[in-house]
């Protein structure tokens, strides 16, 4: 009998700073690319990574760099423009606020799929303090 279960997959992203962190065994499960995509469906209500070989890689590619791999647990991309689409496209999404989004894993399609319903506000360090 063939699996078919999904591997779960987790993103955060912190409109803050425009940095979105993967997970690295999110990274790991579509195959430690050299490239990433960053991807919105606005209809679906879905936000995705897909592994992007390095011959078909294009200007919207994220290198991964392999040196930035030996850090803790996550992968760090730096996007303005993604973070500003979010916030613009969806209700859910406030300026100055974390986010952690889990998903799953398109192993056969080298992608990670984050439904929007899957969001989760981070509760800052000042956020904890006036609780």
């Amino acid at each position: 009998m063939a699996e078919t279960s999904r591997q779960l997959a987790q993103i955060s992203i912190d409109l803050k700073k425009s940095r979105i962190r993967v997970h690295k065994a999110s990274l790991h499960q579509i195959g430690d690319p050299h490239y990433i995509h960053l991807l919105v469906n606005i209809e679906a209500r879905q936000v995705a990574i897909r592994s992007v070989d390095a011959q078909k890689f294009d200007s919207a590619a994220h290198k991964v760099k392999p040196s930035a791999m030996d850090s803790d647990f996550s992968y760090e991309i730096y996007s303005q423009p993604f973070v500003e689409k979010l916030r613009k496209e969806f209700d859910c999404f406030h300026a100055g606020t974390s986010y952690r989004l889990t998903g799953v894993v398109i192993p056969e399609e080298k992608m990670c799929v984050f439904p929007l319903s899957s969001i989760h506000p981070i509760e800052s360090e000042v956020q904890n303090n006036h609780v």
